[in-house]
């Protein structure tokens, strides 16, 4: 005789007593594949602790993530709809002990990109369903179903203390002839969302010393009913639980890593190069693709890969004639990067310029393109925080950085990089000319990470009126200068932007 009385967790532990390593709960009849080599791993961005996984799969960033809260989509969007990395061996493995399979069903609006499967890294959040979901032995404790709450609520906490056994959710994804991706219609989630946002910011934050997981997990119910999350229904539920548990001789994971308390250590490790590569998703296979090659041939050293790529469409004669959701596809699909995040742009920038300093008119170029130089240039500064946040998180500190736009090819480049002075990229910001009368392009560079910084951070300087001339070059060349950035304008690198049109660069 059991104590819990929901017949689904009668289900499961009976299923456990009889001596069940997996349960796959299913709502149709199809395959699952359990994956135990995981190689991709999502994570968080600033403005939310949530991330949405749908569109990583689909190539649909509309695409929500069933009982994910509908007022944290625009950070999402915004921040980095599809946020992944490759996992660092030196110091990760991922535990899949939770994987959902997500069914695809392939239309106009969504796609089946067939990406490898994805982790959710610690201190992030996905919801996951109770549907076609694969528990470990060494998540049954995490099967629980709440009594007042949707079955997606459990996902939170259990996430939450996922963390302290070093163990992960992973999502996969296949096709399905029936589209059932939004099939999740729970009333109980609309209730939640209100608090859902609360309950994860309180959960990224909560802490323990308790030596064992159920004294850990009674901890955090607890907890959570004194924030008023949960109501003591929910703490009887969680404790017939754990002692139905007990009563068939469940074994229950031990701590093993402690991620609540930090996120990095080991020694230093040095890594020479990072690439920040940025623009619009319409050029991976047309054009990053051979002038990644050139760089890779160009330079030596281990080098790291940062994608960082805005899926908002152009304007006007701009407009590309290869589909979004194409263009999307390709993008997700590309293999060889270390991060890659794909975002929508926010919809105004304010460059916060001073009042009777600088206006749009100081840009010096058409009205259309003005706001996309300030998504450029707030891009670059995204990316090189994508790296510094590498740095912090993986122990390792680069030497040079490289820039370049996603539509940029090489018409010259020089028969290797590492050169003397005054071409020594480990001392000197090498620049390109600009062929058509400013003296620099701005769409390449390369050098010590440490001066590179300056270039890459260059938006923020709009607030400190420097100058009335904004035009992108000048203003980039004028500022570089400003900060005695010690650089070279190398006539033998020469770059060229291909035109964003109907007939090239997609």
């Amino acid at each position: 005789t059991f104590r819990s009385k929901n017949p689904r967790v009668i289900a499961y532990l009976l299923a456990i007593k009889h001596g069940a390593r997996f349960i796959y709960e299913f709502s149709t009849n199809i395959s699952f594949h359990y994956y135990q080599n995981i190689q991709y791993i999502a994570f968080r961005r600033e403005r939310s602790p949530f991330i949405n996984i749908y569109p990583t799969f689909t190539a649909n960033f509309n695409h929500c993530s069933p009982g994910l809260p509908k007022d944290e989509l625009l950070n999402i969007t915004e921040d980095g709809w599809s946020s992944i990395r490759i996992i660092d061996p030196y110091q990760e493995t991922i535990h899949p002990l939770i994987q959902q399979q997500i069914l695809i069903y392939d239309d106009k609006e969504v796609s089946l990109v067939n990406h490898p499967p994805v982790g959710v890294e610690p201190f992030t959040f996905a919801p996951f369903s109770s549907q076609n979901i694969l528990f470990a032995y060494d998540a049954f404790w995490g099967l629980v179903l709440p009594s007042s709450k949707s079955d997606i609520w459990r996902s939170w906490w259990v996430q939450r203390l996922l963390w302290d056994i070093n163990a992960h959710v992973v999502f996969t994804s296949i096709a399905h002839e029936i589209n059932m991706t939004m099939t999740i219609d729970d009333k109980k989630n609309e209730k939640e969302d209100a608090n859902v946002g609360k309950l994860v910011r309180f959960l990224s934050t909560w802490k323990s010393t308790k030596m064992t997981l159920v004294e850990r997990i009674e901890q955090l119910i607890n907890d959570m009913i004194e924030e008023k999350f949960c109501d003591v229904e929910e703490q009887k539920v969680v404790k017939d639980w754990i002692d139905d548990l007990k009563t068939i001789n469940y074994v229950f994971p031990s701590i093993k890593n402690n991620m609540s308390q930090s996120r990095s250590s080991g020694t230093l490790r040095r890594r020479r190069i990072a690439v920040c590569m940025t623009g619009i998703i319409e050029c991976i296979e047309e054009v990053w693709k051979p002038t990644m090659n050139a760089i890779r041939t160009h330079v030596k050293g281990e080098m790291d890969i940062f994608l960082y790529l805005s899926s908002s469409e152009p304007f006007g004669s701009q407009m590309p004639n290869i589909p979004l959701h194409i263009r999307l596809v390709e993008a997700l699909r590309y293999p060889n990067f270390t991060v890659k995040v794909l975002f929508e742009n926010i919809p105004k920038l304010d460059p916060h310029f001073p009042p009777n300093c600088t206006t749009d008119a100081n840009v010096d170029q058409p009205d259309f393109k003005i706001p996309r130089y300030y998504q450029q240039l707030f891009g670059l500064s995204n990316c090189f925080s994508l790296v510094r946040d590498y740095e912090k998180r993986h122990n390792i500190k680069y030497d040079i950085m490289v820039r370049l736009r996603a539509d940029l090819q090489f018409l010259q480049i020089p028969a290797t990089f590492d050169r003397e002075s005054p071409f020594d990229i480990n001392t000197t910001m090498i620049l390109p000319p600009n062929r058509y009368g400013s003296r620099v392009n701005d769409g390449f560079a390369i050098g010590p990470i440490d001066l590179i910084e300056v270039y890459m951070n260059r938006y923020y300087a709009f607030r400190e009126c420097l100058t009335r001339d904004l035009h992108p070059e000048r203003y980039l060349y004028f500022y570089l200068n400003y900060r005695k950035v010690k650089m070279t304008i190398d006539e033998t690198t020469v770059v060229e932007q291909i035109p964003h049109s109907p007939k090239s660069c997609h």
